[in-house]
Order: C-alpha cells, then sequence, then structure tokens
C-alpha cells in the first residue's frame, strides 16, 4: 500500500517512521515503538519516560515489525492528547459530523451511538487546508485587526479624555474667572458711585458751611450797628431803613439755607436678579456630551410618518441629514397626571436635553417636565395661564404669560425639579419666544419683539406680512428666524434680524401653521394643524422637501420640538374636539 508522504524512489531513511513528541520539538529521531492509547511513534528515550508515567504505564505498546506501516504525514497535527472533559482517563480522538463534536470513546458510544463517527487523525490532514479551518483563520485575523483598532481608538480616547478633562477644567476656570471679573468691575463701578455721591455731598456742605458763616457774618454786622444807635433816634431810623432792605435778602438767604442742609441719604440696594441667581444656586454650566450616537430602532415598517415624496439617499454616507429620514412612530408619554384636574392643552413644547421635555399646559394652568426615558412627569403650578416656553440652557428655561405680560424664569435642578426664578415685566403680550445670544427674540400678533434677558426692549420689528404670528423659531449661529402666518396666509416667513424678509414658505396642503422647530442641518419642521394634520419639512430657504403624515398618531399637530442627538420627533396634539388620547400624550417618532 503507498503510503503518503512516500515515494518509489525514497531512500531508507525517508521511508524511516520519526518520533511525533521529538518531531514536534523540532528533532528528527527514528521510532522503535508505537502506542495504541496515544496512536503516536515514539522513539527509545520517549517510550521509556511513557512507561514510568503513571497515566500511560499501562499502555498498550508495539515495537518492531508489530508497528503500524502506515505514518502520519510531517504536515499532520501532533495526535490529540486532550483529556475529555467527561471522562478524565480518556483522550479526545473522535469526531461526529452530525454534532459538529468530538469526544473520547466513551463519549461517542453514550452519547453517538447512531452518528456516522470519524477518528480525528483520519481526518484532521484535510481539515488544515478546508473551508471551515480557512475561515476560522480569516476570522481570528480580522479579529486581531479589530482589536487592534479598538487598542488604537482606546488610546485615542485616553488621549482624547485627558484633553477634555484638561480643557473643561480650563474652561470652568476661565468662565470662573470671567464671573469674578465681572463682579469685581461691578463692585468697582458700584464703589465709584458712591465716592462720586459722598464727593458731591462734602462739596455741597462745604459751600452751605461758608453761606452759614457768611450770613452769620451779616447778621452779627446788623445787629452791632443797631445797637449802637439805639439812643440816637435819627441815626437808628437812617440804619434801620438801610438795613431793611439786607434782611429780605437775609431771609431768603437762610430760607435756602435751612432747604439746603438736608442731605439726602442713600443706602445700596441689591439687584433682584443677581439675588435671585445666588439664591437658585444655578450652575455654572453643564456638561455636554458631543459624540453623536447612532440610535437604532425595531419598529415595524407600518408604523411611521409617510413620505409623500420619495427620498433616497444621495450621499452615500453613514450619517444622513434629516431631510433624507423618514419618521418611524416610536412610541408615546402620558404627561396627564393624577391631579390634573382637565385634559392637557400642551400649547408650547421645547427639549432641554435628550431626556427632558418641558411644556406648558394652559388647561392646567401649569408646567411640566417630561422624562423622556423613564416616561415621567414632573409638574409645577402657576399663578397665571402659560402660553409659550423657550430653553435658556439646560438648568433655565423662560414662560410666557401674554395675558398679564410676563415671562417667567424656572430653573431645573436634580431630581426633575422645577423652581421659580426670576419674573420679568414685557412690553407688550409676547406669545411664543425663543432664545438667541443672551436675548428673547418674542411674537406678539403683528410683530416680533427683540428684548434683552431682563425684558428691555432693544428693537421692535414689523412688516405686512406679519399676521396672525403662532409661532417662531431661531436659527442657530445666525441672525435669521422663522414665523408662521396662520388663519389667511397660512405661511411661513424666514426674516433677518433688521426685519427684512428672506424667503417664504407657502403650500396647498398646509392649512393652517402652528409649532415651528429648526434642526440641525437647517431643516425646518411646520405643524399643519388640521384633523388629518402632518409636519411639513422645508429647507433653509423654504422649499417643501415632503410631509410626513400618520393619521394614527397626529392629529391637529400644535407643537413640535426634536433632538438633534437621537434623531427624535416630539409632537403635541390639541383641539377642542380632539380624543384625549392625543391631547394628553406626546407622541415620540425616531427619524432614520
Amino acid at each position: 500500500m503507498e503510503v503518503p508522504g512516500r515515494t518509489q524512489n525514497s531512500s531508507p531513511k525517508d521511508s524511516a517512521v520519526f518520533c511525533q513528541p521529538c518531531n514536534s520539538d523540532g528533532e528528527t529521531m527514528v521510532a522503535i515503538g508505537y502506542c495504541q492509547n496515544c496512536n503516536e511513534y515514539l522513539c527509545a528515550v520517549c517510550l521509556k519516560v511513557h512507561r514510568k508515567q503513571a497515566v500511560s504505564r499501562n499502555h498498550i505498546i508495539l515495537d518492531g515489525d508489530n508497528m503500524p506501516k502506515v505514518t502520519l504525514p510531517v504536515v499532520t497535527p501532533n495526535p490529540c492528547s486532550d483529556i475529555c472533559t467527561k471522562h478524565e482517563n480518556e483522550i479526545v480522538k473522535y469526531f461526529c459530523m452530525s454534532h459538529d463534536a468530538v469526544g473520547c470513546g466513551d463519549c461517542m458510544i453514550i452519547d453517538h451511538k447512531s452518528c456516522n463517527v470519524d477518528r480525528i487523525q483520519d481526518i484532521s490532514t484535510e481539515y488544515f487546508n478546508g473551508t471551515e479551518h480557512q475561515n476560522i483563520l480569516k476570522k481570528i485575523e480580522q479579529f486581531i485587526k479589530d482589536i487592534d483598532e479598538i487598542k488604537r481608538k482606546l488610546q485615542a480616547s485616553e488621549v482624547n479624555m485627558r484633553q477634555a478633562y484638561t480643557q473643561a477644567i480650563k474652561d470652568v476656570k476661565a468662565f470662573k474667572k470671567e464671573i469674578i471679573d465681572y463682579l469685581n468691575k461691578a463692585e468697582r463701578e458700584m464703589l465709584e458711585m458712591i465716592s462720586e455721591r459722598k464727593k458731591k455731598n462734602e462739596m455741597l456742605i462745604q459751600e452751605l458751611q461758608q453761606s452759614e458763616s457768611h450770613i452769620g457774618r451779616n447778621i452779627k454786622e446788623i445787629q452791632t450797628k443797631l445797637q449802637l444807635q439805639v439812643n440816637q433816634a435819627n441815626d437808628l431810623f437812617v440804619e434801620a431803613k438801610q438795613v431793611k432792605a439786607k434782611l429780605n435778602s437775609i431771609d431768603e438767604n437762610l430760607y435756602r439755607l435751612k432747604k439746603d442742609t438736608s442731605i439726602d441719604v442713600y443706602t445700596f440696594q441689591r439687584s433682584s436678579h443677581m439675588e435671585q441667581r445666588v439664591k437658585s444656586y444655578v450652575p455654572l454650566g453643564a456638561i455636554v456630551d458631543n459624540t453623536e450616537e447612532k440610535v437604532e430602532h425595531t419598529a415595524s415598517k407600518k408604523d411611521y410618518l409617510v413620505s409623500t415624496k420619495e427620498v433616497t439617499d444621495k450621499t452615500g454616507l453613514d450619517r444622513k441629514s434629516i431631510s433624507e429620514m423618514d419618521a418611524y412612530f416610536d412610541c408615546e408619554i402620558n404627561i396627564k397626571t393624577q391631579d390634573d384636574a382637565s385634559d392637557c392643552f400642551i400649547e408650547s413644547c421645547a427639549l432641554i436635553c435628550p431626556s427632558q421635555i418641558i411644556v406648558t399646559d394652559r388647561n392646567n394652568k401649569c408646567v411640566k417636565l417630561v422624562d423622556v426615558n423613564n416616561k415621567t412627569v414632573s409638574k409645577y403650578n402657576l399663578k397665571y395661564c402659560p402660553y409659550g416656553v423657550a430653553v435658556v440652557n439646560p438648568n433655565l428655561v423662560a414662560v410666557t404669560f401674554p395675558d398679564d405680560r410676563k415671562i417667567q424664569f424656572f430653573t431645573i435642578t436634580t431630581g426633575n425639579k422645577i423652581n421659580e426664578s426670576d419674573m420679568i415685566n414685557v412690553r407688550t403680550g409676547c406669545k411664543k419666544i425663543a432664545i438667541h445670544e443672551d436675548k428673547i427674540i418674542g411674537i406678539t400678533s403683528e410683530s416680533v419683539e427683540i428684548m434683552s434677558m431682563s425684558g428691555q426692549l432693544i428693537k421692535s420689528l414689523s412688516h405686512p406680512d406679519m399676521k396672525n404670528l403662532m409661532d417662531i423659531a431661531v436659527v442657530p449661529n445666525s441672525q435669521m428666524f422663522y414665523v408662521g402666518n396662520s388663519y389667511r396666509n397660512n405661511s411661513v416667513f424666514k426674516y433677518d434680524f433688521d426685519g427684512n424678509l428672506i424667503a417664504t414658505y407657502k403650500d396647498k396642503d398646509l392649512v393652517d401653521v402652528r409649532g415651528l422647530e429648526v434642526t440641525r442641518d437647517g431643516t425646518v419642521l411646520v405643524c399643519n394643524w388640521t384633523g388629518d394634520g402632518s409636519i411639513h419639512m422645508i429647507t433653509p430657504d423654504c422649499k417643501k422637501i415632503k410631509e410626513l403624515k400618520d393619521s394614527r398618531h397626529v392629529r391637529y399637530p400644535l407643537c413640535v420640538t426634536y433632538c438633534n442627538k437621537t434623531n427624535k420627533l416630539f409632537v403635541g396634539n390639541y383641539e377642542n374636539n380632539l380624543d384625549k388620547k392625543f391631547r394628553n400624550v406626546l407622541k415620540v417618532f425616531q427619524l432614520r
């Protein structure tokens, strides 16, 4: 029989059987024995050791011509020597293809009696060049590449972490220095004002003292002259007539002197805004995660806002733009609390962070903080009826009370608690507002009011198309804003902060404009307030992209907000006769 690895021209040495344990160590020793139990050829040294070891002392050894004539090729792995995990005195020597399992003889008899079983030594040679082995090697190679990539990313992340930590500490200290510099400057200005007031009062007192001294000398001089002429009637008469004119002047000077001697007493009055900030303990800022995360959603194909215009991914990038996404219904969040007297009327909503939304509930006269992750609601009751809401920073929001011409600030503390902060009076009853570069941008029915954070009017913008304004959205990092015009024109207008009209959006399907929102890439979302309501998606220059509709979840959409980080869309529905299941929930959609 032809032996694998041998040829007809093989020399005796080439046809010799070699010790397999030595071969694994790189040595070539002629075998003189064969262990049937281990299925292994042994040289004299290895055979001596094999017969001494307790584990192999009783193995069956064949020597000389009794050894099998067929040898394993050099490329063949060493015979199996792994001890069976189930049978400690047996070696793993068999393979069951049906179950893709290896085991000892006992395993095969007990668990694979009816299976086709191969000896590992008969099939292992071919395995090395087989598809499965090659796939495993490729997968391991890929794993090594992956772990190397992860290692590089971890090293980069460690560097970024240290840089972020250093920069964050630096930024906090820099901001603290700015605040301290501001306070020092404010203190210097206040002390200078007090010193200036003191100097003015000192000069006034000095002038009054000089006047008092001069008038006093005049009075004594007159008194002396009159006393000297007391026994001389003619001279007394003349002197008295001459003094009479002076007395009127002295009387006037005395009257003025008495009046001016009362110096105004002044005191230092604390700024109510600064005092409120101190009491409410507003943090210096917030730690914001700048990492963009992919959000996967497993909603069924039918649960999404259907696009009326097919939009394909033209970029070929993993990160789609908002306009290239469709909105799939995700869930709804119940915002009605047990102590609400009425069904909710969510006039406005604004995203504070991916896990928090602030809403105004007009029917129940309160603001509510919605925890998106836990689907819980924190409530704060109000004296006035709220309308619009805007986020100043992650710890501060502003709410409008147009009927009372007021804007109230609220702080958001740990534990989702809402606390009152400053309240400011405004010139007009602003309905909806936005915050832009430390300014309040509010709308009345026919104007846009730009105010300082203390409510002082900076500029009022008006335009012939500014009629029945319903909402406002400011474009981040720009001097542009959008307003929604309802009832007659049903349009969206884009203006700059000088009141110039930049662009206009009109559409036959846009029946009644309500909520507005601008996303991270400048896409504008517009609520179409109708029974079969939808969300219009338009470009920054007011061109229609598509219309998002889902009549099962959207009816009379009144307000909308969007999370640029998670690509989640939140919609509030309201109309007097609308079903309660729409009025008392926020509908959540996932864009992807």
